[in-house]
């Protein structure tokens, strides 16, 4: 299992002799590169250099940098781990309006079917869960009757209670962005790891996001995080602790079921995604692999 590092104290990284250093005043912590699946860095006086960031892409290491409300806002990627990114992004670009819409058709299904899952897992109840799982056979191809959005309504309210607002300024939100942003970075890295370009996305669009292509493949995995939060709503009060911090870093080796194998996180993402290809190559959206929830948790 690989480790995932949140700095938030330390005055310097540095990397010498294939370890990761991490200077404090009272301690220097010594890493092994190849252990490291994520580091975080949530400090902005911390001193990271160039060289230092060159090691840990050489290592695969997924890199994510905090903002000054310590939030991800960076993810460092590698640009050369990919042999033949020159074919994958011509195929990427060529995709077709209608292939691109049955894979969207497959992601919301995922998606939604998970966020089914979670809420019978976590409450017992099995009425909303099934609507929802209506809702999923009711997606049609690019999902013209949004029911991603009936779905994602319905599945926050009855989780998290009628009041709960997505995107409000509250720890339960900045949990659910802080946990998000993770997956997203893994999935960022495995897209680039394929030679994909992360600006053309299947659904998502927006003209100033640089990562649309895995806003696409994040959706049925942002359960998981929805997840996390549920069962450690007690622990949210005001803000969120480098406890809570450590612990959604720490989702990336939780074990999910894909291709009905049980892999850790980062292998699952990796799997969907080399399975895009896959489905790209076979011109087949049944090719493409993603996280079924059913027994998440249990």
């Amino acid at each position: 299992m690989f480790r995932s590092i949140l700095v938030n104290n330390g005055e310097r990284i540095t990397v010498k002799d294939e370890w990761l250093i991490i200077q404090q005043k009272d301690e220097v912590k010594k890493i092994p590169l190849g252990d490291i699946q994520s580091l975080v860095v949530d400090n902005m006086s911390i001193n990271l250099s160039v060289y230092g960031l060159c090691k840990l892409a050489e290592y695969d290491v997924n890199v994510i940098l905090c903002d000054s409300k310590h939030l991800p806002c960076c993810n460092v990627l590698s640009s050369d781990s990919y042999y033949a990114s020159y074919a994958a992004l011509k195929r990427q670009i060529e995709l077709s309006k209608e292939m691109q819409d049955n894979l969207w058709e497959k992601i919301v299904k995922a998606k939604i079917k998970n966020q089914a899952y979670v809420l019978e897992n976590l409450t017992g109840k099995s009425e909303i869960p099934g609507r929802l799982h209506q809702l999923a056979d009711e997606v049609l191809p690019g999902d013209p009757g949004n029911r991603e959005a009936i779905a994602a309504k319905m599945f926050f309210r009855n989780l998290f209670g009628v009041d709960f607002t997505r995107f409000e300024d509250d720890v339960v939100n900045v949990a659910m962005n802080y946990g998000y942003a993770i997956i997203r970075s893994l999935v960022a890295r495995s897209l680039c790891a394929h030679g994909y370009n992360c600006n053309l996305g299947i659904h998502h669009i927006g003209a100033g996001n640089p990562f649309n292509l895995a806003d696409d493949f994040i959706e049925p995995f942002r359960p998981i995080v929805d997840y996390w939060i549920f069962e450690h709503n007690d622990e949210l009060v005001d803000e969120l602790t480098s406890s809570n911090k450590l612990s959604l870093i720490g989702l990336c080796n939780t074990e999910v079921f894909i291709n009905k194998k049980l892999l850790r996180l980062y292998n699952a993402v990796e799997k969907c995604i080399s399975s895009f290809t896959s489905a790209i190559n076979g011109n087949s959206v049944e090719l493409l692999m993603l996280p079924d929830l059913k027994r998440y948790g249990k």
